[in-house]
C-alpha cells in the first residue's frame, strides 16, 4: 500500500504539473506569431529548445543516479517558473529565446528527473498497474488544462497573463515537490556500465524505433495551433477543446493496453501504436473539424499505445540503478528527433502549409511500423 501511495503522490503532483505545461504549449507558435515573429524565427526559438535539451539531457540523466531525483525535479520546476514570467513580459526574439533556453534545462531536468523518480519507484513489481495510473492521470489533466487554457484565451485574458499563472504555479509547485515526493537511492556508476546497458540489439532496436517515431514530435510543437486557426479555423477555446479531447481519450487507452498485454505480445503493442499514431497523424489534416478530430483521437490513441511501450520498455531493460543514465540516453534520441523535426517544420509550415508538417511527421510514425513489423523478432517479451 505504501509503494501505491508513494506512486499516486509522484503521478498526481506529474499530473499537474504537465498539466500546466500543456496547457499553452499548442498555443505558443500563435502567440509569436501574434507579437511579430516570422515562420523562421518561431522554427529557431523551438530548435533552440530542443538543441538545449540535447546538450543537457545526458548530465540531467546521470545526475539521478548520483543526486536524488526530487532535487532535481525542484530545480526544474523553478527554472520553468523562470521561463513563464519571462515569456509574460518579453517581446523581442533574443529575449524570448533566451528564455526558451532557461525553460528547455528546465523542463528536460524535470521530466527526466521525474520518469526516472517514477521507474525507480515501481521496483519492477504491478509495472503494468503503476504505469497506468502514471500515465492516465498525466492524460486527464493535460486534457483538462488544454481545455482550460483554450477558454480564458478566448475571453479577455492575453498570453502575458496565463504566464504569469503557470510560472507562480510552477514556483510553489516546486516546494510542494520538496514536502511530497519520496526520496531514492543513489547509486553512482562508470560509464562502461550504461555502454554494456546501451549496445545490445534489442535495445539499440528500440532507441532506433523511438528515433523514426520523435520526428512527429516536431509538426505539434511548431504547427499544432496553427493548423487549427489557419486550416480549421477554430477560435482558442474550440481549439483547446479540440485537444483537450483527444487527449483525455489516451486515459482510456493506457487502461485498456494494460488489459490487453495480458493476452497479446508487447511487440504487437508496438505494431499498434506506430500505425494508428501514423495513420491518425496524416488523416487529420482533413479539412473537416469532426473527421479531423476522429483521426486525431485515432492519432492519440496511438500515441498513447507507444508511451506505454516506452514505459514498460524502460522497467523491463535496464536495472533500476541505472535507470536515471539510460532513461536520459533513451530520451537524448527522442530529443534529438524533436529537435530536427523542430527546425525543418517551422519552415515547412509556414512556406507549405501547416498541414504539411503532419503529413511528413505522420509519414515517419508509419515508417517506424513498417520498420516493427519487418523486425519484430528482435523485440523480446
Amino acid at each position: 500500500m505504501e509503494k501505491i501511495n508513494k506512486i499516486f503522490r509522484i503521478s498526481g503532483l506529474n499530473a499537474v504539473i504537465k498539466g500546466l505545461l500543456h496547457a499553452t504549449l499548442f498555443f505558443i507558435g500563435i502567440h509569436l506569431k501574434t507579437i511579430g515573429f516570422s515562420g523562421t524565427e518561431i522554427g529557431l526559438i523551438f530548435m533552440i529548445y530542443s538543441i538545449t535539451g540535447i546538450l543537457s539531457i545526458l548530465p540531467s540523466g546521470f545526475s539521478n543516479d548520483l543526486f536524488k531525483s526530487k532535487h532535481m525535479i525542484t530545480i526544474g520546476l523553478f527554472l520553468l517558473a523562470t521561463q513563464y514570467i519571462g515569456m509574460a513580459n518579453s517581446k523581442t526574439f533574443p529575449i524570448i529565446a533566451g528564455f526558451f533556453f532557461i525553460g528547455s534545462l528546465g523542463k528536460t531536468l524535470y521530466s527526466n528527473s521525474i520518469d526516472s523518480l517514477f521507474l525507480k519507484t515501481t521496483e519492477k513489481e504491478h509495472t503494468r498497474r503503476k504505469i497506468n495510473i502514471f500515465l492516465s492521470l498525466n492524460y486527464i489533466l493535460i486534457g483538462l488544462g488544454m481545455i482550460t487554457a483554450g477558454y480564458f484565451l478566448n475571453t479577455d485574458i492575453h498570453f502575458a497573463k496565463i504566464f504569469t499563472i503557470i510560472g507562480i504555479s510552477f514556483g510553489i509547485l516546486a516546494i510542494i515537490s520538496q514536502l511530497i515526493l519520496p526520496k531514492n537511492t543513489t547509486n553512482p556508476f562508470e560509464i562502461l556500465h550504461y555502454k554494456k546497458d546501451i549496445f545490445r540489439k534489442d535495445v539499440l532496436f528500440f532507441l532506433f524505433i523511438l528515433f523514426l517515431f520523435s520526428v512527429h514530435y516536431g509538426s505539434e510543437e511548431t504547427s499544432y495551433g496553427l493548423f487549427l486557426k489557419n486550416v480549421l479555423q477554430l477560435d482558442k477555446f474550440e481549439s483547446g477543446l479540440y485537444m483537450g479531447t483527444s487527449i483525455i481519450t489516451m486515459a482510456i487507452t493506457v487502461t485498456f493496453i494494460r488489459k490487453l498485454l495480458k493476452i497479446v505480445e508487447i511487440k504487437n503493442i508496438l505494431l499498434i501504436g506506430t500505425f494508428l499514431s501514423g495513420v491518425g497523424l496524416i488523416l487529420m489534416t482533413i479539412p473537416n473539424t469532426a473527421i479531423s478530430l476522429l483521426f486525431r483521437i485515432i492519432h492519440e490513441t496511438g500515441d498513447a499505445t507507444m508511451f506505454f511501450f516506452l514505459y514498460y520498455g524502460l522497467s523491463k531493460l535496464f536495472d533500476l540503478e541505472r535507470m536515471g543514465g539510460n532513461t536520459g540516453i533513451v530520451t537524448f534520441v527522442i530529443i534529438i528527433g524533436s529537435s530536427l523535426s523542430n527546425l525543418l517544420f517551422g519552415v515547412v509550415g509556414s512556406k507549405f502549409g501547416y498541414n504539411m508538417p503532419f503529413l511528413i511527421g505522420g509519414s515517419m510514425s508509419v515508417l517506424a511500423f513498417l520498420f516493427s513489423l519487418k523486425f519484430r523478432h528482435i523485440i523480446k517479451n
